[in-house]
């Protein structure tokens, strides 16, 4: 997957992903979402610019994460935090990104990425935090991984969403939703992946549901694997103001 930083606060992703749903106009849509705590209720694909929009007030700086050897990601916008792996780029706060092109673009904050240029012209992986209007967590993870995979690796086939699956959050705070949507790629570059996998979790949020999605290019060297992905993922977690 292709990745293209546009400059401070925004970022354009060409491979795959997607945030509360499409950006029908190039604006950046909405991110009202936050997480629900126990205590309250390959062709080159094609790519996207979306606004940049002001920073979010800093989450506290001491922010640590919850896996060993394992960064954070905060996402004030969504008064959420994840972790990735310490070699992972982590994007700057308020930096916006997403895969495709209006009205089909699809975006998201949070942005972390491995594997930069790993091959000519492509990330091996991205991760990022978007949402969904749809209020069960099995059918948002369900959506958004078919779509994040149809769009960001453009002329994939054998494109296929596995079951949903409960996964708790490693904090215990959240109970949500884990699908693996895979595919392949006939036309991959040379070095590239031909195949790929879309994790999406989807927690339930105060509207609809909150979604982390990681896609990933497969079948090469350091690719993220299953487990890998379950770690970044279950470490979604609230962020304290």
């Amino acid at each position: 997957m292709a990745v293209v930083a546009v400059g401070a606060g925004v970022v354009a992703v060409t491979v795959g992903g997607s945030d509360e749903a499409s950006a029908s106009d190039g604006s950046t849509p909405s991110m009202v979402s936050a997480l629900t705590t126990g205590e309250s209720s390959s062709k080159p694909p094609r790519s996207t610019t979306t606004r940049s929009r002001p920073a979010d007030p800093s989450p506290d700086a001491e922010l640590g994460p919850i896996v060993p050897g394992f960064q954070p990601v905060a996402v004030p916008n969504r008064s959420t935090a994840y972790d990735v792996p310490a070699g992972w780029r982590v994007a700057p706060e308020g930096s916006v990104g997403g895969f495709g092109e209006p009205p089909d673009a699809v975006v998201g904050t949070g942005l972390a990425r491995d594997g930069v240029d790993y091959c000519p012209g492509s990330t091996r992986t991205v991760a990022f935090l978007t949402g969904s209007d749809t209020a069960d967590p099995a059918k948002a993870a369900t959506e958004l991984g078919t779509r994040s995979a149809t769009i960001a690796y453009a002329g994939s086939r054998d494109v296929r969403s596995g079951a949903a699956q409960p996964l708790a959050s490693a904090d215990g705070s959240q109970q949500g939703m884990l699908v693996e949507t895979t595919g392949k790629l006939d036309s991959a570059k040379p070095g590239c992946a031909d195949q790929f996998s879309v994790f999406t979790y989807a927690v339930p949020a105060r509207t609809g549901t909150t979604v982390l999605v990681l896609a990933a290019d497969t079948g090469v060297p350091d690719a993220v694997d299953l487990e890998t992905a379950k770690r970044v993922l279950t470490s979604i977690r609230p962020l304290k103001p």
